[in-house]
């Protein structure tokens, strides 16, 4: 369980490579949001992408020494900042996302892990994933090596 924007996301682990620390983002020049850079995880190089304004939440600068989850689905892995940690709790299995409001928030959620006060959102990290990386994948014959 984490939190981003004041909202509560659950995280499959099987989609969780891990949570680190954003010491150092290196800009990428020209790179679109949701983009914010590129940081080292032990000898890799890393997509830093932005989640919060394609989850329509507000923005907020990510600051060195700020938290990112380590998404890893569908053949994709970028770090995902994060405002906290709120630790690992077991579920069996989501109830449906169906009743929440359409929007942004839906369209990411796998469904609703039932909590003591409010459902968290588990995040579908593939389709998350893919729509952070969509803005930066060159379109047109040209992109195709």
């Amino acid at each position: 369980m984490v939190e981003i924007g004041g909202r509560t996301f659950a995280v499959d682990v099987t989609e969780t490579r891990e949570i680190m620390t954003l010491d150092t983002v290196a800009a990428v020049p020209g790179a679109p949001a949701p983009l914010l850079g590129v940081a080292n995880l032990r000898g890799t190089v890393l997509a830093v992408a932005d989640a919060r304004s394609t989850l329509a939440l507000a923005p907020q600068p990510t600051k060195p020494g700020a938290a990112a989850i380590v998404l890893t689905a569908g053949g994709m892995e970028a770090a995902v900042p994060i405002d906290g940690i709120l630790g690992l709790e077991w579920f069996d299995a989501p109830m449906p996302a169906e009743g929440m409001p359409d929007g942004p928030l839906k369209t990411f959620a796998a469904g609703l892990v039932p909590r003591p006060d409010t459902p968290a959102i588990l995040l579908d990290a593939a389709r998350l994933l893919e729509a952070l990386r969509a803005p930066w994948v060159p379109d047109g014959p040209e992109a195709q090596p």
